[in-house]
């Protein structure tokens, strides 16, 4: 397959993992300042370190299921990850155009959520 090919026919399945990536980083930037603020409310409600650790591990391990299991999730299998990507690449699941721009969007996907969330607490 070509990259326009690959491009032409999987490309609404990269903006979903850059979309995935992107929300995923957002939630955990939510996350880290509800949890990890002096000033929080949540942070106030759970004194103890080891309780706002898990907490935030809960929280993002919700995350992470609830946008596998969203349709756009399963549509693009999810991967959200390029390490995942390229174990996916590495066993021959996808094709190397394919793994390439679902990195590239994964990556561009992630440092959107992280500057919308630094820009909105800024």
């Amino acid at each position: 397959m070509t990259a326009t090919n690959a491009l032409r026919t999987h490309w609404p399945e990269y903006l979903i993992e850059g979309w995935a990536l992107g929300t995923f980083m957002v939630a955990a930037g939510l996350v880290a300042t509800l949890l990890g603020a002096p000033a929080s409310p949540v942070h106030r409600a759970l004194p103890d370190p080891m309780w706002r650790q898990a907490a935030g591990g809960i929280a993002m391990g919700l995350t992470a299921i609830a946008l596998i299991h969203s349709g756009w999730g399963k549509r693009s299998g999810a991967h959200m990850n390029p390490a995942v990507t390229l174990t996916f690449l590495r066993l021959g699941k996808v094709q190397a155009w394919d793994a390439l721009f679902f990195v590239m969007a994964q990556v561009v996907g992630g440092l959107s959520g992280v500057l919308q969330h630094s820009r909105q607490n800024s």
